[in-house]
């Protein structure tokens, strides 16, 4: 009797388990359902010894080495070219959470910089903390015009370019606020404007030796100093929003790292595993509707000179909102330029024909790897 009872416990699990299966499908879509139901392609023999990029130590002349382990908090890196034959890396080695009390909770990061010549040695570190919260004890460091720059502090450092890390502090314009409106005025459009590379406004709240209705100022950066000018107004720190817009530019994007050039990165295959569908929400000018992407694995080579990096990505999802792509059989032209679009958007890169190495970031991971000959 009891075995009987366990067979038919089984046999009911089991039949659940096929009805959960056929609902979960069906809700899904009767055609993923089904496309899922054939088996997929043999993957072909010269892609089976590809690795994930972290296993890959070597490729012909050339060695793949992990420079940066990531981490949760790990959530950008910036490369800085300092000169023609040395970068800064700047990647967060530690995170650790605060919470303020009163809703003010967030995380503060431990930073390194690593200044690397051509070779990839390195050869002197930095580190400074930050901080999620805007009210911060360590103020608002940044990477500006190859110098670390707290522009809450109003201090900045050298390191990167000349080694020196003593604390600079701005050039202070203005500070007893004796300065007329009509004098501020032509100084902020004739000398800031007309000649600074980096300007914003800034809130001088920090600062209690200041009347509160007078904290209104502006950090900017000309003749290769950084200065504070106190006590402008609202019209000119409304201006110098719109100004900085256009000024920062020159300096703010310097992250050299960038995408794989479409030569370098080429899709080998796409294998495909699972098709799958969702449904989008409804909104006040859509109906709803289902769209269909494949999830699988794609199996990259990135040119190194005359070698080639092999390896393998998983869970790369090829959006099909066009074409209906699917048949289960792959080959390397099936939404071809969708596949490496896709791909390149986990990966950042940096080459420089004066450096023995190139850089490969996985964006997803947060690892970060020099590739040498």
């Amino acid at each position: 009797m009891k075995k009987k009872t366990i067979k038919y416990s089984i046999a009911t699990i089991i039949i659940l388990f096929l009805v959960y299966q056929i609902n979960v499908g069906l809700a899904l879509g009767i055609d993923t359902f089904f496309i899922n139901l054939f088996p997929r392609t043999k993957l072909p023999s010269e892609l089976v010894d590809y690795k994930n990029l972290s296993e890959v130590k070597k490729f012909g002349n050339h060695d793949i080495t992990l420079f940066h382990k990531g981490g949760a908090y790990n959530f950008n890196f910036q490369v800085l070219s300092i000169s023609n034959d040395k970068i800064m890396v700047k990647v967060i080695t530690k995170t650790e959470a605060f919470d303020h009390g009163g809703g003010n909770s967030g995380s503060n990061f431990s930073n390194t910089l690593f200044k690397l010549d051509s070779f990839g040695k390195v050869l002197d570190t930095t580190t400074f903390k930050t901080s999620s919260s805007d009210q911060s004890e360590f103020g608002d460091i940044v990477l500006l015009n190859k110098q670390i720059v707290n522009k809450a502090f109003l201090y900045y450092q050298t390191w990167p370019a000349d080694g020196n890390k003593a604390k600079q502090a701005f050039i202070a314009i203005n500070k007893d606020l004796t300065w007329t409106t009509e004098r501020l005025s032509k100084y902020y459009y004739n000398t800031i404007v007309s000649n600074s590379i980096y300007l914003e406004p800034f809130y001088a709240w920090r600062d209690d030796s200041i009347p509160v209705g007078k904290r209104a100022s502006i950090v900017y950066y000309v003749n290769n100093q950084w200065h504070v000018l106190y006590g402008v107004g609202s019209a000119i720190s409304e201006n110098a929003r719109i100004q900085s817009n256009d000024h920062n530019k020159k300096i703010i994007n310097e992250n050299v790292l960038s995408d794989i050039p479409n030569d370098k990165i080429k899709i080998k295959y796409y294998q495909k595993l699972k098709y799958e569908s969702n449904m989008a929400g409804q909104t006040q000018s859509n109906s709803p509707y289902t769209y269909y992407y494949w999830q699988g694995i794609a199996y990259i080579n990135i040119a190194f000179a005359k070698d080639t990096l092999k390896f393998k990505k998983e869970d790369v999802y090829l959006d099909d909102y066009d074409n209906k792509e699917r048949s289960i059989y792959d080959s390397t032209s099936d939404n071809k330029q969708k596949m490496e679009n896709s791909v390149k958007e986990k990966y950042s890169y940096y080459f420089n024909p004066n450096l023995k190495f190139t850089i490969i970031s996985d964006n997803e991971t947060k690892n970060l790897y020099l590739v040498k000959k």
